[in-house]
């Protein structure tokens, strides 16, 4: 399997990151199961306790099959003690109109405040930018002070309006160079997956999971 990219988390982990797949499904599954009472709830809107498996397999054959059709979606993996290919974090963008695009991620418990969400929605702009998006629209909770905190450090133009508990953010992404990266900073790669040794170029902004 080809990666896009390998970097290392802030303790020192090496992730690899490829294009997620139609095919996917039971990775995004297996990432779900180990995401807490509290992620899962914002990821699918109900108590753990009533997140029936089904609803969880639906989505997850959602999330891979339209980020591949419709846009791009990422996964992001560890090697583990007797467990290699662990998928770790999920994100996706899907355009919803000319020049605007839907993005989410997911990332599990254990690796958030890592950067593995900022590495994966850095590149997901990227991407975006080459599509020709210029917009970008995400559904956050508005106690999610990572998501919220992603606007800040980029420091792109975006507008936000408050639903209850929900925070609908509006973000112009326009003045990203369609080939650039923002802001960008330099991260080790991994030898020994064959990717060029040079360091990589990743956009910082912060994980909303």
């Amino acid at each position: 399997m080809k990666y896009l990219t390998t970097f290392r988390t802030k303790r020192g982990q090496w992730v690899r990151v490829r294009e997620m797949l139609p095919a996917d499904v039971n990775h995004l599954v297996h990432l779900y199961r180990h995401l807490s009472p509290e992620s899962l709830y914002a990821r699918f809107q109900e108590p753990a306790t009533d997140l029936h498996p089904m609803r969880v397999l639906e989505e997850a054959r959602q999330l891979a099959e339209s980020g591949y059709r419709q846009g791009k979606g990422l996964l992001a993996f560890v090697d583990l003690p007797g467990q290699p290919g662990v998928p770790i974090a999920g994100a996706r963008f899907v355009r919803v109109a000319p020049g605007v695009a839907e993005i989410s991620i997911t990332v599990r418990d254990d690796y958030q405040g890592q950067g593995v969400g900022s590495h994966l929605v850095g590149l997901l702009i990227q991407e975006a930018r080459k599509q020709g998006i210029h917009t970008i629209i995400a559904h956050v909770q508005a106690y999610n002070r990572a998501a919220m905190s992603l606007i800040h450090r980029y420091g792109l133009p975006y507008t936000r309006q408050h639903y209850g508990p929900e925070v609908y953010l509006e973000i112009d992404i326009s003045s990203v160079p369609i080939n650039g990266t923002i802001p960008p900073f330099e991260t080790a790669r991994e030898p020994a997956q064959g990717l060029p040794t040079r360091p990589a170029r990743i956009a910082d902004i912060a994980s909303s999971g």
